[in-house]
């Protein structure tokens, strides 16, 4: 059920793309940005790149003091962000630019809880789930929720309009993840290998046989893979098995490097 429309997500931009891409056997890049790393102009800039370059969805993280899953490379671009003064309202108000500037590649917020919950106990979750959506947002990943709290918070989202994307990793055992296949909206994010962002994910026999495990015990539901996709090698391998291919450390890094990818296709700059 995860690739399709429920009650709430009738005509969700995330959904219609991953159920497409499922459906014909394509598979598209997916990036990672830090939004408000080099600033939230910038983000809006790189985001209307990413449609430009064909990108399937973009992945806006959320900076965080304590990205426990993040590696070395997106916690210094979160921090980067953090002093540059950046707001989950900003980068809502970014989005909101990119949509009413015509902008239409799905966008998720990826994002710890805590960041989520800030700016004041009223409304909670439900407020800022009816905020993302305002702004032009698709769906949410919440890398610190268990999947024993993802259905109530899935469900919240989803009367918004907004999918819960749910994880699994080489650690998941089977019937956890044969539930986060089932639970998630949009596709379910395949975690490359076990540790934090940024490190290198060979695609060897045994993560081909990972990724295999994972495609059948997951059904129809759409896959995404990525922590330490950095290579166009890697990024073939990778859509042998899964929708997306996605992009996150080698693309911040190289936006950081660069200072600005105003030109050109800014996926194609990191993935080489």
């Amino acid at each position: 059920m995860s690739s399709k429309a429920g009650h709430g997500l009738t005509g969700n931009r995330l959904i219609e793309m991953t159920t497409r891409l499922r459906a014909t056997g394509e598979s598209r890049v997916a990036p990672y940005l830090t939004a408000g790393d080099g600033g939230l102009d910038l983000t809006l800039e790189l985001l209307r790149a990413m449609e430009d370059a064909g990108a399937g969805c973009v992945e806006l993280g959320v900076p965080f003091s304590d990205p426990i899953a993040d590696g070395p490379t997106l916690q210094a671009a979160a921090e980067r962000s953090l002093e540059a003064g950046t707001t989950l309202d900003g980068i809502e108000r970014t989005v909101r630019a990119f949509r009413d500037g015509g902008g239409t590649v799905p966008i998720l917020a990826f994002s710890y809880v805590n960041p989520l919950l800030s700016g004041g106990a009223a409304g909670g979750l439900n407020r800022r789930f009816a905020s993302l959506r305002k702004a032009g947002f698709d769906g949410v990943l919440i890398p610190d929720l268990p999947i024993e709290e993802a259905p109530g918070l899935a469900a919240l989202a989803e009367n918004h309009g907004l999918c819960t994307t749910l994880f699994c990793a080489p650690t998941t055992a089977d019937d956890r993840l044969k539930r986060a296949a089932e639970a998630t909206r949009g596709f379910l994010y395949v975690v490359g290998r076990t540790g934090v962002t940024g490190a290198n994910t060979e695609v060897s026999q045994t993560s081909e046989s990972y990724l295999q495990r994972v495609r059948s015990l997951s059904g129809e539901t759409p896959l995404g893979v990525g922590f330490g996709i950095r290579t166009a090698a890697q990024v073939a391998a990778v859509s042998e098995h899964a929708e997306l291919a996605i992009v996150g450390s080698a693309l911040v890094a190289a936006i950081h490097e660069a200072g600005s990818t105003s030109a050109g296709d800014p996926t194609a700059s990191a993935v080489e």
